[in-house]
């Protein structure tokens, strides 16, 4: 009887790409939600960095980045190499993104 698991199904593009942009996301607005104590709400505070192109935006993206890099850390020791390429792709992206809100 064999009780091993396989997790081969997550190697492969398109897992580590959504997990790549899913990810940051979620981590980018709960950081945001529990470091914010400003007097607007959450979400106006966000349009107006936005808006503004204020490069508060950009560090809250690099910041939130970085659960990305420790599960490319994870995909690569487990040589997962396809979804290892889909969280470079994602992560070029957000670092491209925050670039264009710190300039």
């Amino acid at each position: 009887m064999n009780l091993k698991l396989s997790f081969k199904w997550l190697d492969s593009f398109w897992v580590g790409l959504i997990s790549g942009l899913i990810m940051p996301v979620v981590f980018g607005l709960v950081f945001y939600h529990q470091a914010y104590r400003g007097d607007l709400s959450m979400w106006e505070a966000l349009k107006l960095n936005i808006q503004w192109k204020l490069p508060l935006f950009g560090k809250l993206i690099l910041v939130s980045i970085v659960p990305d890099l420790g599960t490319l850390f994870l995909f690569y020791q487990a040589e997962y190499w396809k979804s290892s390429r889909g969280m470079i792709v994602s992560t070029a992206l957000f670092f491209i993104l925050s670039f264009y809100f710190l300039t």
